[in-house]
């Protein structure tokens, strides 16, 4: 009534597997991929001030780890107090296009995770440790030096953003790999599973 294994076709001989893995696969990050070009540095927020001219932004001055310190204006008014964000060390897009808002010239942006309805924000945070000046990286790549200055026309950024999120324990994801410093992971600490702009 049973046949022997031996006797069946090897197409039907099927090994068994014991155990399984369901964590979906990040998908590969090649030498050549946008976001090598995109500078990530830590920064430490040491002043904040409401702008003048618009209820909803922020004036930030950062220590960056260089010479000088640099001015950020952000959205973040609408989502927290000056007071949640002043002191706080997070991470800094270096290379952007120095540009005005509202008269004031923002030299950099800031990284934060919103939740899929934007309406809540948390400033992405580094591992502790982490020095002014440090390069963001993803965990595990090599990556060359980043682009001096990204140009407007070419939208770097504006492609490598849809695939900045937080996983669901709230590590700053790129493509399924982790962002890092020399210290450690990125992360949210309120919003997992959130979108990152």
């Amino acid at each position: 009534m049973f046949r022997s294994l031996a006797r069946l076709p090897a197409a039907v001989v099927r090994p068994v597997t014991t155990t399984r893995t369901y964590t979906a696969p990040a998908t590969a990050v090649r030498a050549d991929d946008l976001f090598h070009r995109v500078h990530l540095k830590v920064g430490t927020i040491t002043n904040v001030e409401p702008h003048p001219q618009a209820d909803h932004l922020y004036i930030e001055t950062l220590d960056v780890g260089e010479s000088e310190p640099r001015t950020i204006v952000s959205g973040l008014a609408k989502f927290m107090p000056a007071s949640d964000v002043q002191g706080k060390q997070v991470v800094v897009v270096a290379n952007m296009k120095p540009s005005k808002f509202r008269g004031v010239l923002s030299q950099g942006m800031l990284l934060a995770a919103s939740t899929k309805d934007a309406t809540r924000v948390d400033l992405l945070t580094v591992a502790p440790g982490s020095a002014n000046g440090d390069r963001v990286t993803l965990a595990q790549h090599a990556q060359d030096d980043p682009d001096t200055v990204l140009k407007p026309k070419q939208k770097v950024f504006e492609q490598v953003a849809p695939h900045l999120v937080t996983d669901k324990d709230g590590i700053a994801m790129y493509k399924g790999h982790a962002l890092v410093t020399p210290q450690g992971p990125v992360r949210s600490t309120k919003i997992p599973d959130g979108q990152i702009s």
